[in-house]
Order: C-alpha cells, then structure tokens, then sequence
C-alpha cells in the first residue's frame, strides 16, 4: 500500500493573509508612466485573482498597446523596481484577522507544508510576506512569475513541495488551495485539489460556495477554524527546516 502522501497547504496572499495597501497598482502605474508616458495606467482594473502577467496584459489591451513581450519584461522589471519603495510606503496595509494564529496553528504539524500559490511575481511576493514577517512560515511556492495561468501554478507547487520534501506528493484532496476570490477555487477544481474559500475581502461566503468551494470560511480570526475543517493532526508537532525553494 503507497504512503498517505503529505498535506500541502497552498496560500493565496493578497486578500487572503494580508492588503498591500495598493502598492503594486501604484508600482505598475509608475512603471507605465516611465515607459510609456501614461497616467493612471491600472485605473478601472480589477486584480482579484489573476497573476500578475494577466494584468500587465490587460493594462496594455486596456490601453491599445500590443502585447510586445520586450515590452512587457520592461514593464515587470520597472514594477519590481518601484515596488518596495510603494510597499514600504503604503498607508493601508495591513495582515487580516487571525493570519499569524492560523499560520502557527498548522506550522509544522505532522506531515503538512506550508506553501504560497499566488499570482504576485515572485520577488514582489516575499517583499509583502517579508513586511509582515510572514516569510517565515513558507518554504515553498508557486508565483505569477512561473506562469500567467493561475490553474497551471498548482502541479508547479506540487513539484518544488516534492523536491524540498524528498518524497512523492502528487495533486489530489491532499493538495489545498485556500484563497480569496472565486479564481483561487477554480485554480483548485482544475487541478483535483481542495479548495478552501475564505471570505475575507471583497467576496462573500456565498460567492465562494457558488464558485464550488469544498470548505469556506468567514475569515481566519480563529486559529483552530482550518486545522478543525481540514482534520490536521494535532499532535507530534515538529519544525520542517526553514528555506525558501523556488527554482527547479
């Protein structure tokens, strides 16, 4: 009989753990109005659940600009640039309820890993976590940066949580994507994964069931409420070795 393959909790950032206050809409806005000399670029685009190589594209259609991939590598760099600058300026950032309880509630329990699959750029992702202090937590991730479709982000976590943890991982129920929008259940349903809603920002309880979340929460305010909703285990806890793995 095959081993009972390890838990991957898999954690959308933006309106899930914490707000970034609109840095990376003000980073992308001054990386247009260097490159391309256009004011409020990202006005009247709404980010909830893309990858942010979605959004590059969109500012660019929005704009009536082609999808020139030398373009848009200028764009990126120009955005990571600018984007702790505006991050380390931003006026309404700020951790949700109860993300560093629910964090510790399931860090290091007995056969459960901690990873980020999220839409943001890598490097911009560890620059929110890292102003949070919330970095310390993951070890590893899929990014935006990986690729601009979110439900392809899935197998490339599975991959780099089978390489960090030296065993087979596989998708499946196992694997559980918690997240914010109703992109975040789809990229999970795509993939057989379990998809966790939690209702935190701008979409309600019932948005998240009709999008065919398995589980949704209110928000993360009490620590227990994922680990009871999951079944993790609770005893035996240990501390999985602390690095960051993200290349292949």
């Amino acid at each position: 009989m095959r081993p009972r393959p390890p838990t991957l909790l898999l954690f959308d950032i933006d309106g899930t753990l914490l707000l970034s206050g609109g840095a990376g809409a003000r980073a992308i806005d001054r990386a247009c109005r260097e490159r391309l000399g256009l004011d409020d670029a990202f006005a009247g685009i709404s980010p909830d659940g893309k990858t942010d190589p979605m959004l590059f594209n969109e500012v660019l259609i929005r704009n009536g600009l082609n999808l020139d991939p030398e373009l848009v590598a200028d764009l990126t760099a120009r955005y990571i640039r600018h984007f702790p600058e505006e991050m380390a300026a931003a006026p309404g950032a700020h951790l949700l309820p109860g993300v560093v309880e629910t964090l510790e509630a399931v860090n290091g329990l007995p056969d459960v890993a901690l990873g980020l699959l999220t839409g943001n750029l890598e490097p911009t992702a560890w620059l929110k976590l890292e102003h949070f202090g919330l970095e310390r937590f993951f070890t590893f991730g899929a990014f935006g940066s990986d690729d601009g479709q979110r439900e392809r982000l899935v197998p490339i976590a599975v991959a780099r949580a089978e390489k960090l943890l030296s065993r087979p991982v596989g998708c499946g129920p196992h694997v559980v994507v918690i997240g914010d929008t109703p992109r975040d259940v789809a990229c999970a349903l795509a993939n057989q994964a379990t998809a966790v809603g939690v209702a935190s920002h701008r979409y309600p309880v019932g948005a998240l069931r009709a999008a065919g979340a398995h589980h949704v929460l209110a928000h993360l305010a009490d620590p227990q409420a994922l680990p009871a909703m999951l079944d993790l285990p609770r005893a035996g806890r240990h501390r999985p070795t602390r690095q960051r793995y993200s290349g292949e």
